[in-house]
């Protein structure tokens, strides 16, 4: 198996041949998989391949029969600290769904087209919910990654639809007979991480998720967005996605009901991590003290 750069099939190819050779059991798992739900499978590959290229040192964390987050990652070759281990569950967005949603269809159309797209955020957030229930028993940092191989999913898995996760879309108000108020509200239906608690004020929910990566499939690469919750039980060591944008709140707790995203990075873009063939090994794990890093 060579290690070059691949389009999708030589992702799912690759990370099929290091399963039978370094988990048989996920093996079989991955195949049934991949035979009924090809995103999903496609998900699964795609999220490892990122994570191995990235340097992270995915191992196969879900047991066959109890399941679990798919992957253990580990920041370091050396021994590890808790800062330096988290979790990731991959999970995709089903493209009947993103069509439904968005109204980009799943092809691209023949001549001139328009209209309105709409976003996913209340697909991102139902993901959300569903993963977070499944996770909740994890003793360590875990990233939702969620992924699609939409053709439009550039359009709808940007920095825009990142920041949409905090707050869900926004509305305006217009009093009748009345100047129209230029703020933003929101009721916060869809919003990933918060959701309103008593006496008007703003409150942390789906704590087991310390982020999400929205990951948009372009064949030969992917495009990586982030989005950290500001306050998980487990918080995650962003020093080790450093290419990564990820989006937060400004301020927490919030104040006066201002809800602010901001990028760790100024201008975000989507991080481009090109597909390559899985490894058969993130090489050996050499144990030494931490000093020596």
């Amino acid at each position: 198996m060579g290690f070059g750069k691949c389009d999708i099939e030589g992702v799912l190819n690759s990370y099929a041949e290091f399963l039978r050779s370094a988990n048989p059991a996920n093996a079989s798992r991955f195949d049934a998989t991949l035979a009924r739900d090809r995103e999903s499978a496609l998900a699964e590959a795609i999220v490892f391949n990122i994570l191995q290229t990235k340097g992270l040192r995915p191992e196969i964390h879900d047991k066959v029969g109890t399941g679990g987050p798919d992957f253990l990652c580990c920041g370091t070759r050396f021994k590890p600290r808790p800062e330096d281990q988290f979790l990731v569950e991959a999970t995709c967005l089903n493209q009947d769904a993103v069509s439904k949603r968005t109204h980009i269809p799943k092809e691209p159309s023949q001549g001139i087209g328009g209209g309105a797209v709409g976003m996913l955020t209340k697909n991102i957030c139902n993901k959300a919910k569903d993963k977070d229930r499944q996770v909740s028993d994890c003793t360590m940092p875990v990233v939702l990654a969620i992924v699609s191989s939409h053709f439009g999913a550039m359009l709808v898995m940007d920095s825009h639809a990142a920041e949409l996760t905090f707050a869900s879309e926004p509305y305006f108000r217009v009093p009748i007979g009345g100047p129209a108020d230029p703020a933003n509200y929101t009721a916060l239906n869809n919003s990933v991480f918060i959701k309103p608690g008593p006496n008007g004020t703003i409150i942390p929910c789906r704590q087991s998720l310390s982020a999400i990566l929205l990951i948009a499939v372009y064949g030969s690469h992917s495009e990586v967005f982030g989005i950290l919750h500001p306050e998980p039980a487990y918080p995650l060591n962003i020093r080790l996605f450093p290419d990564v944008p990820f989006v937060r709140l400004a301020q927490w707790p919030i104040v006066d009901g201002k809800i602010a995203p901001e990028w760790v990075v100024g201008r975000p873009s989507g991080h481009r991590v090109d597909h390559f063939a899985a490894r058969s090994s993130n090489g050996p794990r050499t144990f030494a003290p931490s000093v020596a890093e």
